[in-house]
């Protein structure tokens, strides 16, 4: 296979990582708290030194876009968002991650919990809301029918960030020696952050990557053409 098959195929499968990518980032357009990932791509270059080490392939490099989103009102007592830079601390059974979605609610054991039924953590221990009336104060203090029921945690990491996704709107620190430190952020009560996605952009993306494709795709098939051709002729003479 010659190196213009080779950087062919090559671009198709980076079109096809993006796509996916960008795929997933307009499935979650609408899910709170998303951060949009992206992907950045080098030259496709053929080796033209040393031809038995054959071709250099593309490669990506991903990343993820934690610009923050807008802040929507949803007036659910349980929904918060950070106004500011930070994460919300989130137990689960591999450990502690983090995350930006606030759609929180009443779990077992009147425990705060996430959507996906992990609790939330608090600066003493995970928060449980025994009562009726519940208020969230812009420090993260809960109190359930005026009784203090826990501060609920917020921490940041150093900028740029090195956090890696860990499903479900979480995150946790692509070197697991990194430590969190307190965040400011304030903490609003009956407000959601909004996914990041720019729907718009991420459209033209992948009318973008769709296209690179089929040049690539037209690309395989005139080379397979020639590669065929010339196996034929070379048997007629």
């Amino acid at each position: 296979m010659n190196s213009g098959m080779y950087a062919a195929i090559s671009g198709n499968l980076s079109a096809m990582r993006r796509l996916d990518v960008v795929s997933n980032n307009l499935a979650n357009a609408s899910t709170p708290g998303f951060k949009a990932d992206e992907i950045q791509f080098e030259s496709v270059l053929a080796n033209a030194k040393n031809d038995a080490q054959g071709p250099v392939y593309s490669n990506e490099r991903f990343s993820t876009d934690f610009s923050p989103g807008t802040l929507q009102r949803s007036d659910n007592v349980l929904d918060v968002a950070l106004n500011g830079d930070g994460f919300f601390v989130v137990n689960t059974p591999q450990g502690q991650a983090y995350t930006r979605q606030g759609n929180f609610h009443r779990g077992a054991g009147n425990r705060l919990v996430t959507a996906d039924g992990y609790e939330v953590q608090g600066q003493n221990g995970p928060i449980t809301m025994t009562g009726g009336r519940i208020q969230i104060g812009e420090n993260g203090a809960v109190t359930v029918d005026g009784n203090p029921a826990g501060i609920i945690s917020r921490v940041d990491f150093p900028k740029p960030y090195a956090l890696s996704k860990a499903g479900g709107g979480l995150f946790v620190p692509s070197d697991p020696q990194t430590a969190p430190t307190a965040s400011t952020a304030e903490v609003k009560q009956g407000y959601l952050e909004s996914s990041n996605v720019k729907v718009i952009v991420e459209m033209a993306r992948m009318i973008e990557a769709s296209r690179y494709f089929e040049s690539c795709a037209k690309a395989v098939r005139t080379y397979d053409d020639m590669a065929a051709k010339a196996a034929n002729d070379l048997g007629k003479v």
